[in-house]
């Protein structure tokens, strides 16, 4: 007991006097501590916050140019890669409630339509929880000219899946259940059929924490990609962008509105990294010089933080 009490000691000193050494590197540098103020008023974490701002060279170039540089080049963004819809595949699309994964599927369905034709779309939807969503996407199948099938059970899915096999694509629009929801892994073990390719729908304009909730409740690291719902929504790309960033996840396809399909683009990295840094914190949410150090007193220097190609 004693040995665990010295190692919990030792931890904590080393903790703290690490974040002192490096409240003191922004005391010595005012590039890096404007950087550091910068990053964090637009919504990064204090982890890769960190991570940037011990990168920051030496030379006296425009500190927030080069970040949004080092971000740019750490965010996988898919714009280079065929579009989802020309590519073609199964997909079911999955996320947190009201996330906008209905309608994200809509906009999926419409533009690959109007390139390859109604014909060679499929439509599958395992929401049996709401009415309102089933009828939401039948209404949209009835524009296309597609059928909404329904699966109740894996059993089904498969007998769906095997009836709509000549199809180039085949979209699974699945029921809104919160991150901590108990039928969250049923249903993810539901679309675990090899042939199916997962979508996370993350909503851009989520708490940086409840995004990390969800990327561990719906296994964001397996899943093909992510599109980022109602950035138009969003005052701060930031909490998303960096949840990007440190799990490697790959943004498809970004969603601003309700139109369908007009509200559905392909974004590229440096896009949204200039888009993130443009905002302007509010005055009640803006952080001052001794509320930066608070920050950091409290967050530990022994953390890991995610590796940067800088």
């Amino acid at each position: 007991a004693m040995m665990a009490e010295l190692r919990s000691m030792k931890g904590l000193i080393e903790d703290r006097f690490g974040a002192l050494a490096f409240m003191e590197k922004l005391h010595i540098s005012p590039r890096r501590a404007a950087l550091t103020q910068h990053l964090l008023d637009v919504g990064f974490s204090p982890m890769l916050v960190r991570k940037m701002a011990e990168s920051l060279p030496a030379d006296e170039g425009d500190e927030n140019t080069w970040a949004a540089g080092v971000l740019e080049r750490n965010l996988i963004a898919a714009e280079r890669e065929p579009a989802l819809e020309d590519a073609g595949g199964i997909y079911a699309l999955v996320g947190a409630t009201g996330v906008g994964k209905t309608t994200t599927t809509a906009k999926l369905a419409a533009a690959f339509a109007t390139q390859h034709g109604s014909g060679n779309l499929g439509l599958i939807t395992l929401d049996a929880y709401r009415v309102g969503a089933q009828e939401q996407l039948r209404t949209y199948g009835r524009i296309l000219g597609v059928p909404v099938h329904t699966a109740h059970d894996r059993a089904s899915l498969e007998d769906l899946l095997d009836l709509l096999s000549a199809k180039k694509m085949v979209l699974i629009d699945t029921a809104g259940m919160g991150q901590r929801d108990a039928r969250t892994r049923e249903l993810l073990d539901m679309v675990s059929h090899r042939a199916i390719q997962k979508l996370l729908v993350l909503n851009a304009a989520s708490q940086g924490e409840t995004l990390e909730d969800v990327l561990a409740a719906y296994r964001g690291a397996a899943c093909r990609g992510v599109v980022l719902s109602k950035i138009d929504e969003a005052v701060k790309l930031g909490p998303v962008l960096d949840a990007a960033i440190r799990h490697k996840l790959r943004i498809v396809g970004v969603a601003n509105g309700q139109r369908v399909p007009e509200d559905w683009h392909r974004l590229s990295a440096q896009a949204l990294v200039q888009r993130a840094m443009r905002v302007q914190a509010s005055a009640s949410w803006k952080l001052d010089a001794s509320e930066v150090n608070l920050v950091f007193a409290s967050f530990g220097a022994g953390r890991a933080a995610a590796p940067l190609n800088a």
